[in-house]
C-alpha cells in the first residue's frame, strides 16, 4: 500500500493539504482532464467527419460509377448512330447514282425513239411506195390480162410481185415492231420520270 497516502505521510512530506503544490497539481489534474475531454470530443468530430466522407466518398463513387456507365451507353449509341449515317450516307450517293444512270439511260432512250421515229416513218414511205407499186402492177395484170385477150406478152413476172408482197409485209413487220418498241420506251421514260418526280 505504497500508493494509499495519509494525513501524517503528506505532513512528512511537508505538504499540506490546500498547499500550492497541491493547488498546481489539481490544476495539471483539471487541465489534463478538459484537454483529455477536448481530445475526446475532437476525436469523435473526426469520426463523424471521417464517416460524412467516407459516406460521400461512397456517394460520389456510385455517381462515377452511373456516369461511367451514361457515358458508355452514349458512346455506344453515338457509334451506332455514326454507323447509320455513314449507311445511309452510302445508300443516298449509290440513289444518285442510280438517278443519273437512269436519266442517261432515259435520254438515250428518247434520242433512240427520235431516231425509231424517224425510221418508222421511212418504213411508212417505204410501204406507201410498195403499196402504190403493186397497186401499179395489179392494175399491169388487169391491163396484161385484157392484152393476153388481145395477144401482148406481159410484162411483170409474177415471183416479181410475190418478191414486192414479201417486201412489203416485211416492211409493216418492222414498222409494228419499231412501233411497239417506241411505245415501251416511252412507258419507261413516262415512269422514269413519275419516280423522279
Amino acid at each position: 500500500m505504497s500508493n494509499v497516502h495519509t494525513l501524517k505521510d503528506i505532513k512528512n512530506r511537508r505538504h499540506r493539504l490546500g498547499s500550492t503544490y497541491e493547488q498546481e497539481l489539481e490544476k495539471k489534474i483539471r487541465t489534463a482532464i478538459d484537454f483529455n475531454s477536448e481530445i475526446i470530443d475532437f476525436n469523435e468530430k473526426l469520426q463523424a467527419e471521417n464517416l460524412e466522407y467516407s459516406e460521400r466518398e461512397e456517394d460520389i463513387g456510385n455517381k462515377i460509377s452511373q456516369l461511367n456507365a451514361s457515358s458508355a451507353k452514349v458512346r455506344s449509341q453515338l457509334i451506332s448512330e455514326r454507323r447509320s449515317r455513314i449507311e445511309l450516307e452510302a445508300e443516298v450517293k449509290s440513289l444518285k447514282s442510280n438517278i443519273k444512270t437512269l436519266k442517261r439511260e432515259a435520254t438515250l432512250a428518247q434520242k433512240a425513239s427520235f431516231a425509231d421515229k424517224v425510221q418508222i416513218l421511212s418504213l411508212e414511205t417505204k410501204i406507201r411506195e410498195l403499196e402504190g407499186k403493186l397497186e401499179d402492177i395489179d392494175l399491169e395484170r388487169t391491163y396484161h390480162d385484157l392484152d393476153a385477150m388481145g395477144g401482148e406478152p406481159a410484162q411483170i413476172s409474177s415471183s416479181e410481185i410475190e418478191s414486192l408482197r414479201l417486201e412489203l409485209e416485211h416492211a409493216k413487220e418492222d414498222r409494228n415492231s419499231k412501233e411497239y418498241t417506241i411505245e415501251c420506251m416511252e412507258k419507261g421514260i413516262e415512269s422514269s420520270n413519275n419516280i423522279f418526280k
